[in-house]
């Protein structure tokens, strides 16, 4: 709260959603592989909190009904970000075009679920008019971990905010 970053988590059942709503989160955002989990995401979207789909391993038909599912619900507040499911994602399938094309299409606010090296992405991706980026961050990657190779470090992730913004 001092700094001013927003807190969102990533559910993947409903007792996970009944603990946030109890600590307060105060958006969602649904992982790529949960896009089809339609319970779930009717379950989010009851709260009536901005929800964030990730996109990577869907078809246009799976994102048709996961925004369906959130306005059964009553809710439009919505944002889907263009993903490649792969760990790191290799920068020719970035397809940023597709940034674009999702915020069209749907008619909803759209962004970038960045798993490349570096800032490339991210930065062509808001002239794609993406909204909204989500890069892994990590303090140290001597930890480890299946994201490690491609999440920046405090440097790389300020340079790249940087970038984005100018």
């Amino acid at each position: 709260e001092k700094v001013g970053i927003d807190f969102f988590a990533t559910p993947f059942d409903n007792t996970a959603v009944d603990f946030l709503e109890e600590i307060g989160v105060e958006f969602y955002k649904i992982a790529s592989f949960e896009l089809v989990d339609i319970p779930l995401i009717e379950y989010v979207a009851s709260k009536g909190k901005p929800i964030i789909l990730s996109t990577g391993i869907a078809e246009i038909e799976d994102i048709e009904l996961a925004i369906d599912a959130c306005k059964r619900m009553g809710n439009l507040d919505i944002a889907l970000l263009k993903c490649t499911s792969s760990y790191p994602a290799p920068i020719e399938e970035a397809n940023m075009i597709m940034v674009q094309d999702l915020a069209t299409r749907f008619g909803v606010i759209s962004g970038l679920s960045d798993h490349t090296m570096g800032a490339t992405v991210p930065v062509v991706a808001t002239c794609f008019g993406a909204k909204i980026i989500e890069k892994h961050f990590i303090l140290d990657r001597e930890i480890g971990g299946p994201d490690a190779s491609f999440s920046m470090n405090e440097e790389e992730f300020t340079a790249m905010v940087k970038a984005i913004r100018e």
